[in-house]
């Protein structure tokens, strides 16, 4: 809960930043710093709430043994079948040896 209250706070003085560099600053380089800051705040933001709700979900033991379970840490196993295979290998010849021809 104090996560979401600090980002929060965090998200809340980014604007108010924003806002006074609006004023303080030509428009476009306020604009630019401003959706340069966002995205990376965002970003940051999105792979945090991400850790919380994994955190959460693994906090619980039955989900845990549910996911060892259905093999959920290992890797996927996808069943296509339309992957190329290749029939044969068919060796190159000699570079010298095709110059002679």
């Amino acid at each position: 809960m104090t996560e979401v209250v600090g980002w929060s706070i965090g998200i809340l003085a980014l604007i108010s930043l924003w806002v006074f560099a609006t004023f303080s600053l030509p428009l476009f380089w306020a604009l630019a710093g401003g959706a340069l800051v966002l995205a990376i705040f965002c970003l940051s933001a999105v792979h945090r709430v991400g850790d919380a709700v994994i955190s959460a979900a693994l906090g619980d033991t039955a989900f845990y043994e549910l996911a060892l379970e259905q093999q959920a840490f290992g890797y996927a196993r996808d069943g296509e079948g339309n992957l190329p295979s290749l029939s044969k290998v068919v060796p190159m010849r000699d570079p010298r040896r095709a110059r002679r021809r």
